[in-house]
């Protein structure tokens, strides 16, 4: 290892050492169970050949593609976690799908034992996509190079970092400030009848980048600043009307000039834009570098890299000119790398964003379909504030936890987690040789009826302590549930973001939901996709 690795490791966290995800590692997870070592597996006489792996046959000419055509197809009325889900019911927990329109197999896992031993081989690495948008921008603007082990050691400090119960408390105030304007902004956005829907993605988008720049800079970015757009018979938007509808999502900071807009209102349109072009996806059409959406692409990137380096100097400006702040802790563990830490920076806003925001949506929907949990959790918020003003502190709100994390199983950022192997390796008695590309199902065995009782249910109180035994969250495989992946650094402080968007909300309003159930698109993430029928009726 490089020895400025190692110093980037001791300057940012000093007993940092990598964690491989085995029995112990339940922190990223949703599924808190007890840990029960596990004897060494022992090793393998024979392997069985890769080929045997169960499948789709490829067909000639059409390949896999074919099993998704109209009509012919055998999952064509199926898309994102339902196609995977088809897979899994027609070939079992292993599926393997040969070299067909892509450079290498593909092998799909659907059980958590299967994925504990592809994690502990140690022999598997998240893929790269060497010709991407991204990829290109960031070898064309290498202003501040970091190397690949330093960009790990890194991401593995911060990761560790924010698991820590006593630093994330150092963003309690602040994050609750952020959810209170948040709250606010959604309140005036209301229009016939107190109705949502034209630009309640926009306003999460800019609370979700208010709080990851608040948690990574240490400051407020004023994405939260101006005037509410309120929607009128005369500047709505056109309702999308099905998932063939490929017209953009139009926000009220795209029918503007960027000259108009403040900086952060530019980050939050460009943000909007990366995630709705799906800029960070590798597809035929973004790979083509001569492409009009390949050049877009690059724009986009280099406006948002930009921005970020705005707002960083900004932050490294005010953590050295005065008293260290709380919310400023991990920027300050950052600091012996000054500019430096740009690329991070940009990540973590590219990564961060459209999970955070599409999860929120999701908690949204799932609160406004169950009146009796919503109103629980309700209860417990007037309690909490009660209780405070009573003099007696801030209580802990479990039951609003509780809510955030099903709505994190049930509807996952991620379908689950990419890994490529780089020699071979043993996969559940098959030999997986080095190159396959090895999908994780997470998001399928987060709503699996073998890991969770009444698995397709919003039930809150499986992750409660007086929960029904039958139904409790501890029963299920620590690997069942990972909504953000494994190596998400922002797994620990995304369950405080979200609690204190909740309390703020169900403090003042009743969501409810007056329509059809959305459609669930995969673009880059899970998503609900617009119109969104939210009504918000005031609190009684």
């Amino acid at each position: 290892m490089a020895k400025s690795t190692i110093l980037i490791r001791k300057s940012l966290f000093p007993s940092t050492t990598r964690r491989h995800i085995s029995s112990s590692s339940r922190r990223s997870s949703t599924s808190p169970q007890r840990y029960k070592p596990a004897a060494a597996p022992a090793v393998a006489q024979y392997l069985k050949p890769f080929s045997d792996i169960p499948g789709p046959i490829a067909l000639p000419m059409l390949r896999h593609s074919a099993h998704v055509l109209p009509r012919i197809g055998n999952f064509h009325h199926t898309v994102g976690l339902g196609l995977l889900e088809g897979l899994r019911d027609k070939y079992g927990n292993l599926v393997r799908l040969a070299k067909a329109s892509r450079t290498r197999p593909v092998l799909f896992v659907f059980d958590p034992e299967m994925m504990r031993e592809v994690y502990e081989s140690n022999v598997t690495e998240p893929p790269r996509w060497k010709r991407s948008p991204l990829s290109e921008h960031r070898i064309a603007a290498s202003s501040c190079p970091i190397t690949g082990d330093e960009t790990k050691a890194i991401w593995i400090a911060i990761q560790t970092l924010l698991q820590d119960g006593a630093l994330l408390e150092c963003y309690d105030k602040v994050f609750d400030e952020i959810s209170a304007e948040a709250t606010r902004r959604l309140g005036a956005l209301r229009h016939a009848e107190n109705s949502l829907n034209d630009e309640l993605e926009t306003e999460i988008y800019r609370w979700a980048l208010e709080t990851i720049g608040m948690m990574m800079f240490g400051m407020r970015l004023g994405c939260l600043d101006g005037e509410t757009h309120v929607p009128t018979t005369e500047n709505r938007s056109s309702d999308k009307i099905s998932m063939d509808d490929d017209s953009p999502s139009v926000c009220s900071l795209s029918k503007r000039s960027l000259q108009e807009l403040t900086p952060a209102e530019r980050l939050v349109r460009t943000s909007r834009e990366i995630a709705d072009n799906s800029y960070l996806v590798r597809s035929e059409k973004t790979l083509k570098t001569d492409s009009e959406t390949f050049n877009n692409a690059l724009k986009a990137f280099d406006r948002q890299i930009s921005l970020t380096e705005h707002f960083l100097t900004q932050a490294l400006k005010n953590l050295n000119s005065g008293v260290l702040k709380p919310e400023q802790v991990l920027l300050n563990k950052l600091r012996p790398l000054d500019m430096r830490i740009l690329p991070i920076a940009s990540d973590m806003l590219l990564a961060g964003i459209g999970p955070l925001v599409h999860t929120a949506i999701s908690m949204f929907y799932q609160l406004s379909l169950h009146a009796a949990q919503q109103q629980r959790a309700h209860d417990e918020v007037a309690w909490s504030a009660a209780s405070k003003d009573a003099g007696a502190g801030s209580p802990e709100l479990p039951y609003v936890a509780a809510c955030t994390r099903e709505a994190l199983r049930l509807h996952p950022a991620t379908g689950g987690v990419v890994r490529r192997s780089s020699d071979s390796l043993s996969v559940a008695g098959y030999e997986i040789p080095a190159g396959v590309d090895i999908v994780l199902a997470h998001g399928v065995t987060s709503k699996s009826d073998k890991q969770w009782g009444r698995a397709k249910a919003f039930i809150p109180e499986r992750w409660c302590s007086e929960g029904w035994e039958p139904l409790r969250a501890s029963k299920a495989h620590p690997l069942a549930s990972f909504p953000f992946g494994e190596a998400c650094p922002a797994t620990g402080v995304v369950g405080k973001m979200l609690g204190s968007l909740a309390t703020r909300v169900l403090d003042k309003y009743r969501l409810e939901w007056h329509g059809p159930a959305p459609n669930m698109a995969t673009t880059g993430v899970n998503r609900l996709q617009p119109p969104f029928y939210f009504v918000l009726q005031n609190a009684a």
